[in-house]
């Protein structure tokens, strides 16, 4: 039996643009938000889940962590499936609204030292959505609600 312990998260994301080069264009955006969550703890892995709502959307993220690989899963106003395992590429769909995007996701770090206490997860991967090259570190904190 698998029990959920309520969290709370502090989600740190920056996003940097990137020019044709691969380099910063313009100013990072830069989301931070604290919210609820939920961590379940199983034989298989963790499974991480929070509702983020912002400028009038509203989106649950679910993040499945195993061995060396993160699943996240969107779903709501956004919606999307990315498979993050260090040091490997994944493609899928980004979707937003009526509009749909190719997505690839080439993961740089995965971090995570998310106990029932609390802790950890982070994340450094460069992705592609729609043609756009961008450069995402995020940082997930949790501590027991």
């Amino acid at each position: 039996m698998t029990q959920e312990i309520k969290l709370i998260l502090t989600v740190n994301s920056v996003i940097d643009n990137l020019d044709d080069a691969g380099l910063p264009d313009g100013d990072p955006e830069i989301n931070i938000f604290t919210t609820g969550g939920t961590l379940a703890v199983s034989e298989r892995g963790k499974r991480l889940s929070f509702t983020e709502e912002a400028e009038g959307q509203r989106t649950t993220s679910t993040l499945y962590v195993s061995d060396g690989r993160i699943v996240l899963k969107k779903r709501g106003d956004v919606e999307s499936d990315i498979t993050f395992t260090e040091g490997e590429e994944s493609k899928s769909i980004y979707r937003v609204g009526p509009y749909a995007f190719d997505m690839t996701v080439r993961t740089k770090r995965i971090r995570s030292t998310l106990t029932e206490d609390g802790g950890e997860l982070s994340l450094i991967y460069f992705m592609n959505v729609g043609g756009q090259d961008k450069n995402v570190r995020m940082k997930i904190s949790a501590k027991r609600a």
